[in-house]
């Protein structure tokens, strides 16, 4: 008996890593992608069987019945696999072409979120800066003279204290 590694899960793994698939499992993933074909199948298999019996009966007008509607039911087999197998790429096409318009739409979001910040943080430094640029200009004013433009305290040019000539 051949050893597979199991994942976390307990499901047995290939040498590719990919989880192995129990017969039921194939079966009932195959039923739910493309319905038709496994009831188109036993309906083939029936009529064979059916076709058979006639023939041990030799009944050979009903087997003749019974063998066309083997061959309409191969026939419509055939469709339902070519139909649901064009159907179902078409499916996964849409969800791939949906999943990618959905991966670009959030891209896309990331991006403006990402371009508004930045104008934000720009907008924050630009009031930032000009109201350091205010409070220099006030400083600026007050420094120059005090108040009163110097004609009281220190710094002033011109006032009660003037220069001897």
């Amino acid at each position: 008996m051949s050893a597979e590694p199991l994942n976390e899960n307990g499901i047995m793994l290939d040498a590719n890593g990919m989880p192995i698939e129990s017969w039921g499992g194939k079966f009932e993933r195959k039923f739910k992608e493309n319905p038709f074909v496994p009831v188109l199948a036993g309906l083939t298999t029936a009529s064979l069987i059916v076709a058979g019996a006639k023939l041990r009966r030799r009944d050979s007008t009903s087997l003749n019945h019974w063998l066309r509607i083997r061959v309409l039911m191969q026939g419509l087999t055939i469709v339902a696999v070519v139909g649901g197998s064009w159907w179902y790429g078409q499916m996964k096409h849409q969800k791939e072409a949906a999943a990618a318009a959905e991966n670009e739409r959030v891209l896309e979001r990331a991006g403006f979120e990402a371009r508004l910040r930045a104008a934000e943080e720009a907008d924050r430094l630009e009031k930032l800066e000009q109201e350091v640029q205010t409070r220099m200009a006030a400083q600026s004013t007050i420094s120059k003279g005090g108040w009163f433009g110097g004609l009281f305290g220190k710094g002033g040019s011109g006032g009660a204290s003037g220069s001897t000539a």
